[in-house]
């Protein structure tokens, strides 16, 4: 028997001794609030909120691995907003539109805001120490990576205003320009720490503080239009025990 072969024999015989351990441990529903410290792309202001949901399995005694999926919706500020965005078609044809009519009619004024929401979902996978340090008490230090799909969206939010001098009335009305939305899919590395209570063996309330990392992935993946390098964030669980 080849080397390979008998490599490729006790790798089987491992995998399915690990795989034959595995059971599942808990199922978790949690909501979340995110806050980035290193903002790119000039953004001023962002934070998100969201939920999602944990899936464990218990590999060994205290080790535990988890898949998690989820949903945040991010607010953002950047300066120069529609400058940033290369919304084409602002650029070589709208804004010349607002500024002849601007021009043509002294009445009129507009007022325009631009506003931008950030859709991100995670798919990650993670490992934990499940830690018991009192009765019904928990600790549970995790470590994971995993993919981040982005849709970055912007509408330019447009009031716009006529003065009819002889009547002493403004007529005033308002509607939302959407320029295209903008993908991506980056890469994360981060860690957390849980702590959690369970009053029965159903069910267990807890809380942890996680750390996301972005890696500066190659174009393809829309790193480049991604507005942030990091986030922490503050979950709050409902975890189902099995």
């Amino acid at each position: 028997m080849t080397k390979t072969k008998l490599t490729a024999i006790l790798l089987l015989i491992f995998s399915f001794q690990l795989f034959s351990q595995i059971r599942l441990h808990s199922i978790a529903f949690y909501t979340d609030y995110s806050y980035p410290t290193k903002k790119r792309l000039q953004v001023t202001k962002i934070d998100a909120v969201g939920g999602g949901v944990d899936v464990s399995f218990q590999l060994f005694r205290n080790f535990l691995i988890t898949f998690t999926g989820g949903y945040s919706l991010f607010s953002l500020q950047q300066e120069k907003a529609i400058e940033q965005w290369n919304w084409r078609f602002y650029w070589e044809r709208y804004r010349g539109i607002i500024q002849d009519n601007l021009r043509a009619d002294s009445t009129l004024a507009a007022y325009l805001n631009p506003v931008q929401k950030m859709d991100l979902m995670p798919l990650t996978i993670s490992f934990k120490v499940d830690i018991s340090p009192l009765p019904n008490f928990y600790i549970r230090p995790q470590i994971g990576a995993g993919i981040f799909f982005y849709t970055r969206r912007l509408y330019l939010e447009e009031v716009w205003r006529k003065k009819f001098q002889e009547l002493d009335y403004t007529f005033e009305y308002s509607y939302r320009n959407f320029a295209q939305d903008k993908y991506g899919n980056p890469f994360s590395a981060f860690t957390s720490f849980e702590l959690a209570y369970q009053p029965s063996d159903i069910f267990a309330v807890g809380s942890s503080l996680g750390y996301f990392y972005f890696f500066k992935t190659p174009r393809k993946f829309g790193f480049d239009q991604f507005p942030i390098l990091d986030y922490f964030n503050i979950k709050i669980c409902l975890t189902f025990l099995y």
